[in-house]
């Protein structure tokens, strides 16, 4: 049997952190489909997202083995290039892949120790060089890619472009002598499809995300707050507190919020107990300001739940094929319409809905091209 390739990979949070949501999916999936063929290490936090306080019961510092690869969790002290220097000189690697484009510790840092080896490096931007994403702390921002293109760094990688769109948006930041290479993201195995119960003039909405500026779910309490008042609707709200001072604004919206809208804050909720929640709800609200793909869109489908999202993602179309709405954040009235339109519908039109987003969701899942086009980004 031919010796496996190895695959060294940087993600700032990794399981059993959750909390980062679909960058935690995204390498957790390209681990479950490549793992047979290649062999795969990871290096990342010993934190989850917004956390102090490090994960109990796991060493730190030293290789953990997996089922279908290895971990090693880095406190604070030990996230320096001296101890990357140290991991490619102790293992024999073909490929560095990273995780993020705006992580000093877990990309520039090690693409920077790396960049005189003959390693081969991938870089996944993860959606954060689409208008949207670099609308939010853009000086910030501006001055990274700068630094970045001055070092000449965004020539020394492959372009982990997730969509056609996203590789629009690489080149438009990066320019067009580039690697890019699209490879969709990868998903998890599915469940059995069941028919949801429903109500007229009621519906469960729900909100998956991180609660931040970009996936705007302060617009989201906006649209609910102005449908029909005959209808019954439950807001339930799905993600970690990403930025408090946005989460306090949500909150003072929350209390103003008309009788006819009930909202529960759930928290966030491990990957694996997210089918329990969602065979309860019936559509995903998300006026995100980008997506690069959007995890939580295809697991909600993957749940039988069709959703109403911005214009700023790569998915449109759906409305043909009965999988929910793509609706311009230029349009406010639009997006109240579609909530309205889910609520007034009676049990057997939703879930002829419902059905439509499973089968979309299974039939891109399952195809073999996905695992494919992420091997090429390796080969």
């Amino acid at each position: 049997m031919p010796k496996k390739e190895k695959i060294l990979i940087f993600i700032d949070w990794f399981l059993p952190g959750y909390k980062a949501g679909g960058p935690i999916q995204s390498v957790n999936n390209i681990v479950f489909h490549l793992h047979d063929e290649f062999d795969i290490s990871i290096v990342t936090s010993n934190k989850d997202l917004g956390e102090s306080a490090p994960y109990k019961d796991l060493e730190f510092n030293t290789w953990q083995v997996k089922t279908n690869y290895k971990v090693m969790y880095l406190d604070d002290e030990h996230q320096n290039s001296k101890l990357y220097k140290k991991l490619i000189e102790e293992e024999d690697y073909n490929y560095v892949y990273f995780n993020s484009l705006f992580s000093v510790k877990f990309t520039l840092l090690p693409l920077w120790t790396f960049r005189k080896t003959s390693l081969k490096q991938i870089l996944a931007p993860r959606g954060m060089v689409g208008k949207g994403a670099l609308a939010i702390k853009p000086l910030k921002k501006k001055v990274f890619i700068s630094l970045f293109k001055l070092n000449g760094l965004h020539k020394k990688v492959v372009w982990h472009a997730t969509s056609g769109l996203e590789k629009e948006e690489i080149e438009d930041q990066f320019g067009h002598d580039l690697d890019i290479r699209i490879a969709p993201n990868l998903s998890s195995k599915m469940g059995v499809y069941q028919d949801k119960e429903k109500e007229v003039k009621s519906l469960n909405v729900f909100f998956l995300s991180r609660i931040a500026l970009k996936k705007n779910l302060l617009k989201a309490l906006e649209y609910l707050s102005h449908t029909n008042s005959d209808y019954k609707i439950k807001f339930s709200i799905i993600g970690p507190i990403d930025e408090a001072d946005y989460w306090q604004s949500c909150e003072a919206y929350i209390k103003k919020m008309p009788k006819h809208v009930e909202v529960t804050y759930l928290g966030a909720i491990p990957n694996y107990k997210l089918k329990d929640t969602l065979k309860n709800q019936h559509v995903l609200l998300l006026p995100t300001m980008h997506e690069n793909f959007g995890h939580v869109i295809m697991e909600s489908w993957q749940n039988g739940c069709p959703i109403i999202i911005s214009d700023q993602t790569p998915w449109d179309e759906l409305q043909e094929k009965h999988i929910g709405y793509s609706v311009p954040l230029s349009k406010p009235e639009a997006f109240v319409n579609k909530i309205n339109f889910f609520a007034e519908m009676n049990e057997v039109s939703f879930n002829t809905w419902s059905k439509f987003s499973y089968d979309f969701a299974a039939i891109f899942t399952q195809k073999p091209q996905l695992v494919i086009d992420t091997k090429k980004l390796f080969k």
